[in-house]
Order: C-alpha cells, then structure tokens, then sequence
C-alpha cells in the first residue's frame, strides 16, 4: 500500500509541460505571477524571449549564484476595461491599450483565446459611441 502511494506522489511530482503552438499576434488569458487574486488579462503577443541560464562564477573564494533560465513573451493588453480595473482596483500603473508593453512568463498563459471577428465588430457596432452616429454619419 505504501509502495503505490509513494509511486501515485511521484507521478504527481513529475511536471508534464505542454507545448503549446503559440505565435506573435495571437490573443491569450494571462494570469499574473503576484498572485491569483489579480484578475486575468487579455492580452495579444508581440515577442518571444528566452533567457538561457546561467552558470555561477568564482569570485575570489565565493561562488556566485546559479542564475535559471526562463522564457516568455512581450505583450500588450487589448481590453480598456481590464486596464481600467487593474489601475483602480489593484494600484498596476498601466495606461491604454498598446501603450505598455507587459512582460509574461510561458507558465502564466492560461489558454489561446479565439476570438470571433463578427461578435468584435458586433460589439463594436453596439458601444455607445458606434450607436450615436446613424449610417449616414449624422447624429
């Protein structure tokens, strides 16, 4: 019995990476590395970087620390509203969308976000803004 606990603790223990097929311009959830409690953003990729790691060097008679490597992309936010909620409710000093570039590590992207053109535009089509003007451009 406590041969197949500690083998079912080891398969757990193992950290199975899937390779997700990730691309610049796609749109992603991205979850923050401060903590779970910061809500999820949307936010579309502009470049991969990896960092390869880095072994420590001897100082005199002192090692320097080992320095992990650790890959990720730049983005941007796309969603105002999200911004919006992170700047007021949580204190992250962001501005607007495509302003800031935002740095997320591989493990924080949650899943590729698909998103529908035609609801966008529909969205779009129902703003506030979008509803003032009629279809010949007049108020």
């Amino acid at each position: 019995m406590s041969f197949s606990s500690q083998n079912k603790k080891s398969l757990k223990s193992v950290i199975t990476k899937r390779k997700r097929k990730l691309k610049v311009g796609d749109v992603v959830l991205a979850s923050s590395v401060a903590g779970d409690s910061i809500p999820n953003t949307h936010v579309r990729l502009l470049k991969k970087i990896v960092v390869q790691p880095t072994p420590g060097k001897m100082i005199g008679f002192k090692k320097s620390m080992d320095w992990p490597g650790y890959s990720g992309w730049e983005t941007v936010a796309i969603y105002q509203d999200e911004i919006d909620e992170l700047r007021k409710n949580w204190g992250i000093p962001y501005g607007k969308v495509g302003d800031d570039i935002i740095f997320v590590y591989d493990d924080c992207i949650i899943k590729k976000v698909k998103i529908n053109q035609q609801k966008h535009e529909q969205s779009h089509k129902n703003s506030k803004i979008h509803s003032k003007v009629n279809n010949n451009g007049k108020k």
